[in-house]
């Protein structure tokens, strides 16, 4: 054994230099890679596969009132963080409760922790199972029954829904006018807020939607994107709704598709300061944020990009999870192009990990999403 320092009296015997130094650099080898390697940043990536944590970034939907083998298996590959439900998948209450059964039973075995199961339920507005089709029968809003449906869709299995409506039609002939059934602003808040607070506490979390606010456009998006530069104090006015809707308590919220020209170029779902200055920064929003429907939108129109740049492009401005909510092989397609172009892309693989975490921690905080 060798000894070093002044207070040693011990003298090192005499060796060859060269033999020396090849002693030395095998001993000093092994110790100098295990410090090299202590002290490495460890990649989150090497600890959790990748494809499971860009998964969960995502919301897909599927064809039919049934999981076929063929729609199961894309489920299983993809491990989606949601699955949103429309109409075409609701045939009576009986058959929605055993598909989302179903449907938590794969994720049981593909995460160990629920899907968020999505729906839009709008009182008043957009709606797939008529939840709250009557509830401004009378002119204003009837809570009892409104509370009594937010409890039939908990009990069905749903544990998300893309509501309330936050767009006030700012603009009259605005196309989304027809989903909002109150008269001003302050009724619009009061309204979402009382909404708010019955899901939540029937572990029902609600989504607001769509933000930045859709209610200056007579452009429906699902035909062409909207774009109009806004009034200041309009699009002010508009922030203020959700505001209001985050300090009440909602834990998602949607982005839109449309373009606000004095606030940025591009598409709000794909803006890094909409959603990461405004969203995040200015209203301190800390929960899930989702894009409306990629799939079905016509977000690609007038640009070069495809779909699955633009899905990079939706992560990297800020949202968490990105929805497609139609054709799954069309999905899986998208989802497979999206995780080759995420080898070459560091930036990306590590906004998908925060979002992984942040979504798992959601999931793993809320007793809804725990088997």
């Amino acid at each position: 054994m060798f000894w070093y320092g002044s207070g040693s009296s011990r003298k090192l015997p005499l060796m060859n230099f060269k033999k020396l130094k090849k002693l030395s650099i095998l001993f000093l080898l092994p110790i100098t890679i295990g410090i090299v390697f202590s002290f490495a940043p460890k990649h989150k990536s090497l600890e959790k596969d990748f494809k499971e944590m860009l998964g969960s970034n995502f919301i897909i939907g599927f064809m039919g009132n049934r999981i076929d083998k063929k729609t199961e298996e894309i489920i299983k590959y993809i491990k989606p963080g949601g699955i949103i439900l429309y109409a075409r998948n609701c045939d009576n209450g009986e058959q929605l409760k055993k598909i989302i059964d179903g449907l938590q039973k794969i994720a049981k075995e593909t995460s160990n922790y629920k899907f968020f199961i999505m729906i839009d339920e709008e009182p008043g507005g957009a709606t797939r199972i008529g939840a709250f089709d009557d509830v401004f029968d009378s002119g204003k809003p009837n809570w009892s029954k409104i509370n009594n449906n937010i409890k039939v869709l908990s009990n069905l299995g749903i544990n998300v829904n893309l509501a309330p409506v936050c767009d006030y039609p700012f603009n009259g002939d605005s196309f989304i006018k027809d989903r909002i059934s109150t008269n001003n602003v302050e009724n619009l808040i009061s309204f979402n807020k009382n909404f708010i607070e019955l899901s939540e506490g029937n572990n029902v979390s609600t989504v607001l939607k769509h933000f930045p606010g859709m209610g200056f456009f007579t452009i429906d998006p699902h035909k062409e994107i909207p774009a109009l530069s806004v009034k200041t104090n309009l699009f002010g006015e508009s922030l203020s709704i959700f505001k209001e809707g985050i300090e009440a308590g909602s834990k998602f919220v949607m982005m839109d598709h449309a373009v606000y020209k004095d606030v940025d170029k591009n598409i709000a779902s794909l803006s890094p300061k909409i959603i990461k200055d405004m969203l995040i920064g200015q209203l301190g929003f800390k929960g899930i944020i989702m894009t409306d429907d990629m799939a079905d939108m016509p977000i690609l129109v007038g640009t070069k990009m495809e779909i699955d740049e633009a899905t990079i492009d939706a992560i990297k401005a800020g949202n968490n999870m990105v929805m497609f909510s139609h054709r799954p092989e069309d999905t899986k397609n998208i989802f497979d192009a999206v995780l080759k172009r995420a080898e070459k892309d560091g930036i990306f693989r590590a906004e998908v990990e925060k979002n992984y975490e942040k979504i798992m921690d959601f999931k793993k905080g809320n007793p809804t999403y725990k088997f």
